[in-house]
C-alpha cells in the first residue's frame, strides 16, 4: 500500500526482505522485480505519489512538488542547474519520455577501461527489451511531430545533417506539452504508473515523504535504513522510521546516493564515493520564426540531430547532440538573457519561438561531497574539451535554424546575444563559456558510485553490489562510469532488471 505522512501517528519500525531507497527508474524496477519474486518489499520515497489531475500543470506547484529543491538545485558555483525528480517514479515521472539505448561502444568502453564484466550488448539486450516492453516503447512518427520538431528536422535535412526520431513511452498522448512537470493524463508508461503500482498490488509498501538519513551495516552486511517521515508542507520531522532488511537497494540518484553513503560512513574504502561526477551539460538555443511555432505544445522531444554524436571503445560517448525541447513560460523566461524589460520584450515573441538543447556527454570532472549539515554539495568544472564541443554545438544549432528559415537566433548568455544570420555564429568563439556566463542545465547525472571489478577504483561491482558491504546494492545512474546515452531512463532500468536477475539467480545467498 501507499503510506502517506498523515497515516502515521508514531515512530515506525519495520522488517522486510528488501528495502528500496528511492522510486525512480532504478528503484521502481527493483521494487517490481522483488515483489514479483514473492519477497516482502518496502520503498522509501523522499517525495509524494501523484497521478492524473494531481499534476495540475501549474509551474510553481509542480516544480516545487516534483523536483529536488523546487528545481533550484545547482552546482556549488551556481553555474549549472541540476534538474532532479523528487516523487514516486522520480525522473521517469517528470522527464520528456525519451527512450535511448546505450551505444554498444559505450558498453565496450566500460568493460575495457573500468573493468566492468558481463556487459556485452548481447548480455544486456534481454534486459533492455524487458524495460522497453514494460514501458511500451515505440518510435515517434513524423505525423506526431509538432512544428518545433519539424523545423529542426527541416533545417538538418537542408544541411545534410544526420538525425533521428526519438522513441518514447507514451500511450495515447494528448500533446499538451507539460511532460516535464508531470502528465495530467497518465499517458506516461513509467515508474509511477506501471512499476510501483504493480509492486503495490503484489504487496509492496511505499512510504512517501520518507527521507533516508543513513544505512546501517552489521557484521559486514547491510542491516537497516533509518530516516524520518516528513510533514508534506513544512518538510519537518513527523516521525522516525527504521527498516531492517536482508537486502538494501540504494536508488536515490547520482547526487543523493553518495550523500547517503557519505553520511552513513560506509562503502567507501576506495575513496570514490561521490567522485567521478558527470553532468552532461546542456544549453538551450532559441530561434524566432515569422510564423507561429507554439513550441510548448505537442510532444517536446521527437527529433534530434545526431550528425555530431560520437561513440567509440576508447573514449565512450562524445561529440554532441541537438535535441528539440519545449518550455513553459516561466521556465523559458528564467533561461532567457537580460532582465526586466529586456526579458519582457523577448517573451512577447514566445509563440514564435523554436527551441532545442545542445547536449554534451562529458568525461567525469565533478564531485559530490557533504557539508557539516550532511547536505549534498556539487562541485563541477567543465573540461576544455567539453567546453569546445558545447560551443561547436551552439554554432551548429544556429546553422540548422537559419537553414530552416529562422529570422533570428538567441543564445542564453547573461547579456542578450542575437544572431541575424548564420555567418554571425563566430560570436560564440569570442564570448566562450565562463562559469555563470551562459544558461546551463543538467538533467542526466552519472558516476558517483562507479561500478567495476576493481575495489580500489570503484564503489560497487558489475552488478551494483558494494565491494565493502554485502547485500547493499546501488541501482541508479550513479553506477555508470561515464555518460551512458543522451537520456538515461532506459539504461538505468535495463541495468536494474539485470541486477534483479542476478540477485534472484543467487536467491539463497541473499535470502536463504
Amino acid at each position: 500500500m501507499f503510506i502517506k505522512p498523515e497515516d502515521i501517528v508514531s515512530d515506525v519500525t519495520k522488517t522486510c526482505d528488501v528495502c528500496v531507497i528511492g522510486s525512480g527508474s532504478g528503484g521502481s524496477v527493483m521494487a517490481l522485480e522483488m515483489a514479483q519474486a514473492g519477497l516482502s518489499v518496502i520503498v522509501l520515497e523522499d517525495g509524494g505519489y501523484h497521478r492524473g489531475a494531481d499534476f495540475n500543470q501549474r509551474e510553481p506547484d509542480m516544480f516545487g512538488e516534483n523536483y529536488i529543491q523546487h528545481n533550484a538545485r545547482t552546482t556549488k558555483d551556481t553555474a549549472i542547474t541540476i534538474m532532479q525528480g523528487r516523487c514516486v517514479g522520480g525522473g521517469s515521472a517528470i522527464n520528456g519520455c525519451d527512450c535511448v539505448r546505450i551505444h554498444d561502444p559505450v558498453l565496450a568502453h566500460w568493460m575495457e577501461k573500468y573493468g566492468v564484466r558481463d556487459l556485452t550488448p548481447e548480455a544486456l539486450r534481454p534486459f533492455v527489451e524487458k524495460a522497453e516492453r514494460l514501458m511500451k516503447v515505440k518510435e515517434i512518427t513524423e505525423q506526431e511531430f509538432n512544428a518545433n520538431n519539424s523545423l529542426l528536422k527541416k533545417g538538418a535535412q537542408a544541411l545534410g545533417y544526420r538525425g533521428e526520431h526519438f522513441s518514447h513511452n507514451r500511450e495515447n498522448c494528448r500533446s499538451c506539452g507539460y511532460c516535464i512537470i508531470g502528465c495530467a493524463y497518465d499517458v506516461k508508461q513509467a515508474g509511477h504508473t506501471v512499476h510501483i503500482p504493480q509492486a503495490v498490488d503484489l504487496g509492496a509498501d511505499v512510504y512517501t515523504y520518507a527521507r533516508v538519513e543513513r544505512i546501517v551495516q552489521k557484521d559486514g552486511s547491510a542491516h537497516s535504513v533509518t530516516g524520518i517521515i516528513m510533514d508534506r508542507e513544512s518538510e519537518r520531522e513527523r516521525a522516525r522510521i527504521s527498516v531492517e532488511a536482508k537486502v538494501i537497494m540504494l536508488a536515490a540518484n547520482t547526487i543523493n546516493s553518495p550523500q547517503i553513503l557519505l553520511n552513513s560512513k560506509i562503502a567507501n574504502s576506495s575513496g570514490h564515493v561521490g567522485k567521478n561526477l558527470s553532468l552532461q551539460p546542456q544549453t538551450p538555443v532559441v530561434a524566432v520564426f515569422d510564423q507561429a511555432v507554439t513550441f510548448h505544445r505537442g510532444i517536446p522531444q521527437a527529433y534530434a540531430v545526431t550528425q555530431f554524436e560520437e561513440a567509440d571503445v576508447k573514449a565512450g560517448l562524445g561529440g554532441f547532440r541537438i535535441e528539440c525541447i519545449s518550455g513553459s513560460p516561466g521556465l523559458v523566461a528564467v533561461q532567457l538573457p537580460g532582465f526586466g524589460v529586456e526579458t519582457k520584450q523577448l517573451m512577447k515573441e514566445y509563440p514564435h519561438f523554436a527551441c532545442s538543447m545542445v547536449l554534451v556527454p562529458d568525461q567525469p570532472s565533478g564531485e559530490v561531497t557533504v557539508n557539516r549539515h550532511g547536505r549534498a554539495v556539487i562541485t563541477y568544472e567543465m573540461t576544455d574539451d567539453c567546453r569546445r564541443r558545447l560551443m561547436e554545438g551552439m554554432k551548429a544549432a544556429a546553422r540548422v535554424y537559419f537553414a530552416a528559415g529562422a529570422r533570428k537566433v538567441l543564445y542564453t548568455y547573461n547579456e542578450p546575444v542575437v544572431l541575424n544570420d548564420a555567418s554571425e555564429t563566430g560570436i560564440v568563439d569570442r564570448l566562450g563559456i565562463e562559469p555563470c556566463s551562459l544558461g546551463l542545465v543538467s538533467s542526466h547525472h552519472y558516476g558517483t558510485c562507479r561500478m567495476g571489478e576493481y575495489p580500489t577504483t570503484s564503489v560497487v561491482d558489475s552488478y551494483g553490489e558494494s565491494h565493502d558491504v554485502k547485500n547493499l546494492f546501488v541501482v541508479d545512474s550513479s553506477t555508470h562510469p561515464t555518460s551512458s546515452s543522451s537520456h538515461n531512463m532506459v539504461s538505468v532500468m535495463a541495468l536494474a532488471h539485470r541486477t534483479a536477475d542476478y540477485i534472484l539467480k543467487n536467491r539463497d545467498r541473499y535470502f536463504g
